[in-house]
């Protein structure tokens, strides 16, 4: 179902307050760019699967806000981290409460990545076809199958979210917090710039080094959003490293620092 209207929208909204749960999935674009092109939500209660498509239709979007920051409706998510970035960029602000199938399975024993497919397989007994994982959502009109393939992003999320609560106590969710903090940590979207160093896998030797590397991510970051760019694109984490050390090349360190424009 494709769900361009305001008042059927106003209609799903109106069913989620008497199920208190809601499933969530995003396509985007993201190749080229710093930030992620929004190209499709999927949403899913007890009864439905709808998708909303910003690409072909402007949409009025205050119902989405309204689902999205009820805090009696619980959001679920499998790998919510890049979902989360996508509302936060949109309405700056972190949706919740939320739970994120792929953090429950940790508490079940199964790897941090485990895949929406995966999961689905061995605990409701369903295998998806995910041959179009990693196509180009922006192009139009989507097909049939590309339609069923979104939908089912949502359709067997709650199920699973059910499913996996039920083997959990509530020892094993009170160990799930930490995992949960990382996802709506609202200071990885806020305070890109000043924490990206964090992300560099780089041993400072003194805090000499630590400075310069806090110094060049924070001006990488900084270029890479207003550009709207990989950050890699400006310069690579390799470069960071060579920047940030007191030892090597003087020479390359000045052409390297010329990429950042400084």
């Amino acid at each position: 179902m494709l769900q361009i209207n305001n008042d059927q929208l106003k209609q799903f909204y109106e069913k989620c307050q008497k199920d208190k749960l809601i499933a969530i999935d995003t396509e985007f674009y993201r190749v080229d760019t710093y930030f992620p092109q929004l190209c499709l939500i999927q949403l899913s209660n007890s009864s439905e699967c709808i998708f909303l498509d910003p690409i072909s239709h402007k949409l009025d979007l205050s119902y989405l806000k309204k689902i999205l920051f009820n805090t009696k409706i619980k959001k679920i998510f499998h790998a919510a981290r890049q979902d989360i970035e996508i509302f936060f960029n949109m309405f700056k602000k972190i949706p919740r409460p939320v739970a994120d199938t792929q953090i429950c399975l940790i508490a079940l024993g199964y790897p941090h990545s485990t895949s929406y497919a995966k999961a689905c397989e061995d605990l409701l007994g369903i295998k998806l076809d995910k041959r179009k994982q990693f196509m180009d959502w922006r192009k139009r009109p989507l097909d049939s199958k590309e339609i069923l393939y979104a939908l089912n992003d949502v359709r067997y999320l709650i199920p699973l979210f059910k499913k996996i609560s039920s083997m959990l106590d509530i020892y094993k969710k009170k160990k799930l917090r930490k995992y949960y903090k990382k996802v709506t940590y609202e200071k990885i979207f806020t305070e890109r710039a000043e924490i990206a160093w964090k992300k560099i896998k780089f041993n400072p030797k003194n805090n000499n080094e630590q400075n310069k590397l806090k110094k060049y991510c924070r001006i990488r970051e900084k270029l890479a959003m207003k550009k709207n760019v990989p950050v890699r694109r400006i310069i690579s984490d390799q470069d960071i490293k060579i920047i940030s050390s007191t030892d090597g090349d003087i020479n390359l360190k000045s052409k390297l620092i010329k990429k950042l424009e400084i």
